[in-house]
């Protein structure tokens, strides 16, 4: 057991406002899903990616009420909602801890939950739609077997069919091969997926007797992000991503007869993601995506034999894992992640204007300070003995993370990103992650090092390296030619020395990349006093001080060892904390402390070794246990003395 008693009386303040509901959550907002009730109300799903919890919102009353469906281990990736015809929201969703298909329901207030299949790892790439009984449907995945799969509450059983065994949907990421699901007007479910062996966009349909499955499109890398919606003939409409070249772009099919019409939506730039189709009453096209050259939200609607596309969102990298719906008057209203503040975002038109607002966010957002958007295309391999940079001049005195456009592919060692001064000089800060914690999909990746401050106006230079790389398994960092950020170059370390990439094909190239910080000072390391040693079940105090220079308040984030952590404050800088603390098990221990400004601003951490030592019993115990064995011995030798 452990225990933690704060001595200290702190006041946490909340808000639930129509814009904006503030929580200390850290990273909030992955795979939304949105729906409409009647009165054209918004519910939304999503995934809690700090605490790797599934999340419920609804718009009341202009306030947005948040719930937490399931907090049951690592649960809520790939969630999808569809309200019932009482507005009831039903969501399904992965369960990553144990590998199964989960399903929530709201009845009386109180989250019913199911898991639906949980044969070895399924459930992944969740849509979930209800038939005219409320019945779910849901598709998903079968990472496993590499299928796609089909579930349906058929009375209070949930049948389960193989749909297509033949095609690999599942990649080893999080962000290529959605399945879609929407229902005809007999209940029949139509899907809309990714046969990611031979990167096709596949359509399957049930009959009532059985399954068929045809290719929508095949030409090049197709039908990443797809979503599908029927028209008031059933014909199949479907959005979706084609990946050619690397380049992403956007593009609708719908069925004319036994021919599939395809038109290209988005081809400007060079990458669009995460697809969201409606159909308005007029059976006119509506599409959400995530531009990732301009790091937006966009819009798109076809109007007049041309599709007409506008920017919904453009603070930050935002708008992936969008999700769209139409409201009775054909109104669009999107929800969204905003990936720069981490933040759950929510994006409604009236007339001809965009409204946005944040429904669950950080307290301490960080800001983007300066960033190179634009891809041509192309990219540069990092590779372990010649790492690449990108230099930059900060406006923020304290640099607090970065983004860089990169790819993995297959199998590379770890990687490593620093910031230097000088290019040869030594690294200021830097975070090492390995291959493993890292997409293989062309996306922003995020490196969140210790935070450090910086002359605003200088050159500093973001440093990429990877720690082996063999043929194929490989880094690669796009940028964009033409000199798209002229406070920097692109760097390469070749034959021992550094040289500014130069390319005949690409002139004055720049890597993508962002840099987030902050205009405030970084609070000192905290000091740490109590024991160093004690036993195991007996609390102890521990006393935590931080000095900020702007006289800011603090928070302290400790850990103390055995996955335990805890955040305490706000406290006036140099205002000491006590905290009581115990282990529920032997061994040696090290309490990890960083203070943070109400700003966002990170010290680095302060340590203190404790012990609580396995051997303890023993010394106590062993002279005892010596004298009981001569006491043995003896009567042992003075009964047998005895029978002699």
């Amino acid at each position: 057991m452990i225990c933690t008693t704060l001595f200290i009386t702190i006041l946490f303040s909340s808000m639930s406002a129509r814009n904006n509901q503030l929580n200390d959550v850290g990273d909030v907002g992955w795979f939304t899903s949105l729906d409409l009730d009647e009165q054209n109300r918004p519910h939304i799903s999503y995934y809690d990616h700090t605490n790797g919890d599934l999340k419920y919102c609804v718009l009341k009353e202009d306030s947005w009420m948040i719930q937490t469906v399931d907090s049951s281990g690592d649960v809520g990736k790939y969630s999808s909602i569809a309200l019932d015809e009482n507005n009831i929201p039903h969501i399904s969703y992965y369960d990553e801890s144990n590998g199964d298909l989960k399903y929530a329901f709201l009845d009386n207030d109180e989250w019913v939950i199911e898991i639906v299949d949980s044969w070895k790892n399924v459930g992944l790439y969740t849509s979930i739609v209800l038939d005219s009984e409320n019945y779910p449907h849901i598709s998903y995945c079968d990472f496993d077997a590499r299928s796609l799969k089909y579930a349906v509450l058929d009375g209070n059983n949930w049948k389960k069919t193989v749909v297509d065994n033949t095609a690999i949907i599942c990649a080893d990421d999080y962000f290529c091969d959605y399945t879609s699901i929407t229902l005809d007007r007999f209940d029949n479910p139509h899907i809309s997926y990714c046969d990611i062996e031979n990167y096709d966009l596949k359509y399957a349909r049930f009959t009532g007797n059985n399954w068929e499955k045809e290719v929508v499109d095949r030409d090049g890398n197709i039908g990443v992000y797809s979503s599908i919606v029927l028209d008031d003939t059933d014909t199949p409409h479907i959005s979706y991503a084609d990946f050619t070249m690397s380049r992403f772009n956007l593009k609708y099919a719908t069925k004319n007869d036994d021919e599939w019409d395809i038109d290209i939506v988005d081809a400007e730039g060079d990458v669009r993601k995460w697809t969201s189709l409606s159909l308005d009453g007029n059976q006119t096209p509506h599409i959400s995506y995530y531009d990732y050259t301009k790091g937006s939200l966009q819009y798109a609607i076809f109007k007049e034999d041309q599709w007409i596309k506008e920017t919904v969102d453009l603070e930050g990298s935002t708008g992936c894992f969008n999700s769209l719906q139409l409201t009775s008057e054909g109104n669009p209203r999107i929800s969204y992640y905003d990936w720069g503040n981490k933040a759950l975002k929510f994006a409604e038109k009236t007339e001809n204007t965009w409204n946005v607002e944040p429904i669950e966010e950080g307290t301490n957002p960080n800001f983007i300070d300066q960033e190179q958007l634009y891809c041509s295309g192309y990219s540069s391999l990092i590779v372990d003995d010649e790492p690449l940079a990108q230099s930059f001049t900060p406006s923020y005195s304290v640099l607090t993370r970065i983004e860089i456009m990169l790819v993995k592919r297959y199998n590379p060692g770890g990687f490593t990103v620093s910031i230097r001064k000088e290019l040869d000089g030594s690294d200021l800060t830097s975070v090492h992650m390995d291959a493993s914690e890292i997409f293989e999909d062309l996306s922003w990746k995020h490196f969140d090092f210790p935070d450090i401050e910086v002359d605003c106006g200088q050159t500093y230079y973001l440093i990429c390296d990877s720690d082996e790389t063999e043929e194929y398994n490989m880094y690669y960092w796009y940028f964009g030619h033409h000199d798209p950020y002229p406070a920097g170059d692109g760097w390469i370390f070749d034959h021992n020395q550094w040289a500014q990439v130069k390319i005949s094909s690409f002139p004055s190239l720049d890597y993508g990349f962002r840099t987030f910080g902050l205009n405030t000072s970084i609070p000192e390391i905290p000091t740490i006093t109590g024991p160093s040693s004690g036993k195991v079940g007996i609390e102890y105090e521990y006393t935590f001080v931080s000095e900020d220079a702007d006289n800011d308040d603090v928070y302290f984030e400790i850990e103390w060892g055995l996955d335990d952590k805890e955040k305490i404050g706000p406290v006036s800088s140099g205002e000491p904390v006590t905290v009581k603390h115990s282990w529920s098990k032997k061994g040696d221990y090290s309490i990890k402390v960083k203070s943070i400004d109400v700003h966002g601003a990170e010290s680095d951490w302060g340590t203190f070794p404790v012990s609580m030592p396995k051997g303890r019993e023993k010394i106590i115990l062993s002279p005892l246990y010596d004298f009981i064995n001569i006491l043995t011995q003896f009567f042992d030798f003075f009964r047998m003395d005895n029978q002699c």
